[in-house]
């Protein structure tokens, strides 16, 4: 028999509503997901359904995102609140707690700030960009200030439009090669909205780009030092493809290589207290669209051996 799909909630996180998917087993541990930067809950379904049995499982749309409120400026310390307030308001209590690419980065920052919350933590992805060719430079900063402000000047406050669904979908398999048709459909469903022009827009704030802006590269790996439970770090095999187009070529990897160099992967899981990695072949950075079995089957093997529900 199907299980029935999760029950969608709001959340309040002071002035706006944070929309979640809750998958019941309320008496189960809890396990909290966090989408990725232009993405939205139903994106980790595959990972809500495989796990529900056995946790009581909550998935996030961030602010900016999916179904909960836009507020056209975001900073770390926005979705670090966000975060929080799902946790306390849901009785999220000791949560294994997974990230994918910036849903990674926030919730390790959640888990530095907050290290007695999470019982665990799988950071999907999750360890920052790769390095930049002028990272650390004294002009690094005001080039990646100008940047951001150049783009927030021509942006369409209303998105991309796309003429029909059908359209859209084609847009999504054309950026991610390994999704599965149906399931492109199924998150295209979930995640458009009618365009304010005409047929149809992404349900994400085309002004989340503002939250680059609030990115601190190395209090973020000071705050990964205080972090005190076990945690998975799982990347894509091939993820450095996505990290080429994204940042250009200097300091990532290429077409089938993943987005960390070996020297610089370990320099960041030292700094970790508990930490694992796995790498997942045949995926690239959306590791969840392209092998969700195989990062569902690393998730399963950690959280037996580490004793985690």
């Amino acid at each position: 028999m199907n299980a029935p799909p999760p029950k969608q909630r709001k959340v309040k996180s002071h002035t706006i509503e944070i929309a979640v998917l809750d998958y019941g087993n309320e008496s189960a541990p809890p396990m909290l997901l966090v989408h990725g930067m232009r993405d939205l809950a139903w994106s980790l379904d595959c990972i809500g359904s495989c796990f529900r049995e056995h946790f009581r499982v909550v998935s996030v749309d961030l602010r900016g995102h999916g179904d909960s409120d836009n507020v056209g400026y975001y900073a770390l310390p926005h979705f670090i609140l966000d975060v929080r307030q799902v946790i306390k308001q849901m009785d999220l209590e000791r949560p294994l707690i997974v990230g994918h690419s910036f849903g990674g980065e926030l919730v390790a920052q959640f888990s530095g700030l907050f290290p007695e919350v999470p019982r665990g933590l799988v950071l999907v992805e999750g360890l920052g960009p790769p390095l930049w060719e002028r990272e650390g430079s004294r002009e690094a900063g005001a080039f990646w200030q100008r940047s951001m402000i150049e783009r927030l000047d021509l942006l369409d406050p209303n998105g991309r439009q796309m003429p029909d669904l059908e359209a859209a979908i084609e847009r999504i398999l054309k950026n991610h090669e390994g999704l599965d048709p149906e399931r492109a459909r199924f998150l295209t469903e979930k995640g458009t909205q009618p365009h304010p022009d005409g047929g149809l827009g992404w349900k994400w704030d085309p002004f989340l780009m503002t939250s680059w802006g609030s990115h601190n590269f190395q209090q973020t790996e000071e705050m990964w030092e205080r972090i005190e439970c076990p945690t998975l770090a799982v990347n894509g095999a091939e993820s450095g493809a996505f990290w080429a187009r994204d940042l250009g070529p200097a300091g990532a990897g290429g077409e089938g290589q993943a987005y960390l160099p070996p020297d610089e992967l370990q320099r960041r899981l030292d700094c970790f207290a508990d930490i694992e990695c796995v790498e997942i072949a045949g995926a690239g950075h959306m590791v969840h669209f392209d092998q969700p079995d195989a990062l569902n089957a690393a998730m399963e093997e950690f959280i037996d051996r580490r004793k985690l529900v």
